[in-house]
């Protein structure tokens, strides 16, 4: 399989699923973002094991690359806060 322009490998650390939304926190070669390693993505952004290399917020899909990982796993465990809160 090849890979799309715009998308890399995502490799998944952890993945939770609020509210029907899957949550996912994991790493990959963004070379858009360079250096950024880490993804936090909520919502069907995930498609054949790639994701794509830009950031992108929206309600119920999205991708945010980082640099460091204590500061995607902040944004992953408050993401999963918020969804929760929202029942």
């Amino acid at each position: 399989m090849s890979n799309p322009c715009g998308m890399t490998k995502a490799n998944i650390l952890r993945q939770t699923e609020v509210n029907g939304i899957l949550i996912y926190l994991g790493t990959g070669v963004n070379p858009v973002n360079s250096p950024t390693q880490f993804f936090v993505a909520w919502g069907n952004t995930i498609k054949n094991g790639l994701i794509h290399t830009f950031n992108r917020e929206e309600p119920n899909e999205g991708c945010l690359w980082f640099i460091d990982e204590d500061e995607a796993e902040t944004k992953f465990s408050a993401l999963e806060k918020a969804l929760k809160e929202n029942l």
